[in-house]
């Protein structure tokens, strides 16, 4: 049934409106039905709050029949648009004027003296406008809520989507990463295995320990796992370049160990700088890893722009970017000057997240 019209709802409702009626009607001292004959002598009449009271008790069973057509008919799927309009406002319309002719009538019975049984039609004309209100505010109020209703499931389905695609393309830029590493380090195994049999099979053994942390298909790691990865693969890179390539870490290990990072973030950004710079004996690199105290790590080198640029594979600097936005909704900030190129990416703290 419909959620946003529930039995205790319905309750709820028929006794705000009922109450609400009533005390308008009381303070007006005016009644929607006439309930006694007013040439009736005043030592026979009933009590004026007994007929309020009863008749509060009517118009309440009233109003809560009311409200479960409303739920009963906006629980329908109709075909068009017009014929829910017809058959809500129409039917409510019917449902309410025939309780209200149902009322009137045993008010008549309860009230009124022997010898009066003819009930002129006027007094069924004065009972359906003053119940007016009492039915055209479950339809009102019945209409409302599944509005308000309707625009939360909405809501909710747009931000399931929209988490789901968030989560799609995330997952899409994760694994784009995992096989770009393989194949540069399977190209740079090839190269050391002419050279040097013993520095290749301690290459296997650096690059074993990279692909286990890889296929670990983590979210996020903390930054010490990150750093245990990224020293494996400087072991592997120093084999391949030896004095030509230089890795300085200024890491607060202390206070960063336990905070996140994405994986193979700090990787992939040292295997650009690797791709894109000059790395000879005329001209070592350096990379410099370093965390700030804005929670921050720093990867930064001076820039060595090599004669022939290398072609992207689409896998670099805008994928990280793209995982940071779609993670953690946060940025990275990439900064080159011409001399130094630099990338800072933000470190989560895990006990916030």
């Amino acid at each position: 049934m419909n959620s946003y019209l529930s039995i205790k709802k319905i309750t709820i409702l028929s006794l705000a409106i009922t109450i609400g009626f009533y005390v308008l009607f009381v303070l007006k001292r005016y009644f929607s039905r006439p309930m006694m004959p007013m040439e009736e002598p005043p030592e026979v009449r009933p009590s004026y709050w007994v007929v309020i009271g009863v008749n509060i008790i009517f118009s309440l069973i009233m109003t809560f029949c009311l409200f479960l057509y409303e739920r009963k008919v906006l629980g329908y799927h109709f075909r068009r648009k017009r014929d829910e309009l017809v058959a809500n406002i129409v039917g409510s319309l019917i449902v309410g004027l025939v309780l209200s002719t149902l009322i009137t009538l045993v008010n008549h019975l309860l009230w009124s003296p022997p010898g009066h049984d003819h009930i002129p039609a006027r007094v069924f004309v004065r009972c359906w406008v003053g119940d007016m209100p009492l039915i055209i505010l479950p339809v009102i109020i019945s209409y409302m809520l599944r509005s308000m209703h309707v625009e939360n499931m909405v809501a909710v389905e747009n931000e399931s989507l929209r988490a789901e695609s968030l989560s799609s393309r995330y997952e899409a830029l994760k694994n784009q990463v995992d096989p770009h590493f393989l194949f540069n380090s399977l190209n740079t195994l090839q190269s050391l295995i002419d050279v040097d049999a013993e520095k290749a099979e301690e290459f296997v053994q650096q690059m074993s320990s990279v692909l286990r942390y890889t296929l670990q298909n983590k979210e996020v790691a903390t930054l010490a796992e990150e750093i245990n990865c990224v020293r494996a693969y400087c072991i592997m890179m120093k084999m391949r370049y030896g004095d030509n390539l230089f890795f300085d870490h200024h890491i607060d290990h202390a206070k960063f160990d336990h905070f996140l990072v994405l994986p193979l973030s700090i990787q992939g950004l040292m295997e650009n700088a690797i791709k894109h710079n000059v790395i000879s004996s005329k001209q070592p690199l350096t990379i410099h890893i370093s965390t700030n105290d804005n929670n921050q790590l720093i990867i930064s080198n001076k820039i060595q722009p090599k004669m022939n640029k290398e072609e992207g594979s689409g896998i670099g600097l805008a994928n990280l970017a793209e995982r940071y936005r779609l993670k953690w909704n946060e940025n990275v900030e990439i900064s080159d000057d011409g001399k130094i190129f630099s990338v800072t990416l933000p470190l989560k703290e895990s006990d916030k997240l």
